[in-house]
This record gives structure tokens, C-alpha cells and sequence, in this order.
């Protein structure tokens, strides 16, 4: 009887939505991260230093292990410039999502100078 009820919550737990945010500086590639998760073209790509980004967007996936995936593409950080737009955007989006963010994945260049 207890093995049941630990395996009825571990498959209640696994099955529940998890939420990965997306940050990192402009021209990064957080958006191509994003599709790459998610398995397809959810979000605008462009090649080129510029970022494509405005706002937060969240686009949901399912997986083949069937757990919910979402993934928010934010806008980039832009360090020579005044931050706080993006700041207070991402802090927008994450007010929206239900549960919180479960993973913060900070994409990062090889190429970046700080």
C-alpha cells in the first residue's frame, strides 16, 4: 500500500510543468537555445549582432516522456546600455508564469567580453 502512494506522487511530480527562463546578452543565441528545446522554429531568428527580442514570449512543448515544457525567450542584455527595460520585462514574465521558473539557463558566448 505505501509503495503505491510513493509512486502515485513521484508520477504526479514528474508530470507537472516545468518552466525554463532564457537570459543572456544580445546576439547570443538565446532564441536559436529556445527552438532547439523546444524542437521547432517557435521563435524569431536573425543572424547578426542585433537582437530580435522585445518582449518575453513563452511558447509550451510536450516531450516524448510526456512532461509539459515551457520555455520563455527573453530579451538580451545589452551591458554598454541601460538594462533596466529588460529587466523589468523579464520580471513581467515571470509574474505571469503559474508555478515560478524552475531552470534559469544563462547563454553565454565564448566570445563575450565583459
Amino acid at each position: 500500500m505505501g509503495g503505491s502512494s510513493v509512486s502515485d506522487d513521484w508520477e504526479f511530480i514528474a508530470n507537472k510543468t516545468q518552466t525554463i527562463l532564457i537570459i543572456g546578452c544580445i546576439g547570443e543565441g538565446k532564441s536559436a537555445t529556445d527552438n532547439s528545446i523546444l524542437g521547432r522554429n517557435a521563435f524569431q531568428l536573425r543572424s547578426g549582432s542585433g537582437g530580435v527580442t522585445r518582449t518575453c514570449e513563452i511558447q509550451r512543448t510536450q516531450l516524448k516522456d510526456r512532461q509539459i515544457l515551457d520555455v520563455i525567450d527573453t530579451p538580451g542584455f545589452d551591458f554598454n546600455v541601460e538594462s533596466e527595460v529588460v529587466v523589468n520585462e523579464i520580471g513581467k514574465c515571470i509574474d505571469l508564469v503559474d508555478d515560478g521558473v524552475h531552470t534559469v539557463l544563462f547563454i553565454l558566448s565564448v566570445q563575450t567580453s565583459f
